[in-house]
């Protein structure tokens, strides 16, 4: 039996948001420029397998709280030094999420708009929509992620199935480039999404995730496998809190929660 390597096994969406973590931390203690760090997350957010997210760490010096995550804990890594105490690091992003300077998988990106409300929001929500209607003349996408800053979109280029163009939204749209669109990829309209009723479970995620005090981190909009049953595209909300537990709940475009997923740790 073919055995699989490392670099070829499936990520999970807990595997992106580790190395999110990381790039986020790396930001902060200057191995990062902001450009850099906001090329390296969008990739890390559509990533596939550990490979490719072993490319977006590979030249980092990785924190000691994510030494053993299952994106960095590889045997054949060169041990690494971290320069700043842990603690610092997270105290920071912390205290910045709850400003709202920074947050997990993000910080702002260079020009983005201040007149921008929180996207992870009803209101921040609704105005995307419209801002992404007012850009593109419909609301058709592949994948839609948005953090509370800015937002990443794959949708199909104009005129050809195989490709897929990657935009990003902090105020303004820009394209950074084109990738190969996979053969089977799913479109889904955003003019579906009830915005009042999933307005609703966005505020209220921290507590059906049962951590009050926690925030949201992102959302992904995206065709998600839930069970026998196709429920079409789905809303997966995730929050995290202060002391790094993090949960999520799926939900609909209709606003019908579908499944809650209780703190990790």
């Amino acid at each position: 039996m073919a055995t699989t390597r490392y670099s070829d096994v499936r990520a999970r969406d807990t595997d992106r948001a580790d190395v999110c973590g990381l790039l986020d931390a790396a930001l902060a203690d200057g191995q990062l420029t902001a450009a850099e760090h906001a090329a390296r997350t969008a990739r890390a957010m559509r990533a596939k397998s550990f490979g490719e997210l072993d490319e977006l760490i590979d030249d980092l010096q990785v924190p000691d709280g994510l030494a053993n995550a299952p994106a960095v804990r590889v045997d054949r890594r060169r041990p690494r030094r971290w320069l700043a105490p842990v603690s610092a690091l997270v105290a920071a992003f912390v205290a910045g999420a709850m400003i709202g300077g920074i947050s997990r998988c993000g910080v702002d990106l260079p020009g983005s708009s201040e007149d921008v409300p929180d996207l992870t929001t009803g209101a921040g929500l609704g105005y995307f929509l419209a801002e992404y209607r007012a850009e593109f003349g419909d609301l058709v996408a592949d994948k839609v992620t948005l953090f509370p800053k800015y937002v990443v979109v794959d949708r199909q280029q104009p005129g050809s199935a195989s490709e897929t163009g990657d935009y990003y939204y902090n105020g303004d749209f820009r394209s950074s480039r084109t990738s190969e669109r996979e053969r089977g990829t799913r479109t889904f309209d955003l003019s579906t999404i009830d915005v009042p009723a999933v307005a609703g479970l966005l505020a209220g995620a921290p507590q059906s995730v049962r951590r009050p005090n926690g925030v949201v981190t992102h959302v992904m909009l995206s065709f998600g496998s839930t069970g026998p049953v196709d429920l079409g595209p789905v809303l997966q909300i995730y929050v995290k809190d202060q002391g790094g537990s993090s949960g999520s709940l799926t939900a609909t475009f209709a606003g019908e929660p579908l499944a809650v997923f209780p703190p990790t740790r």
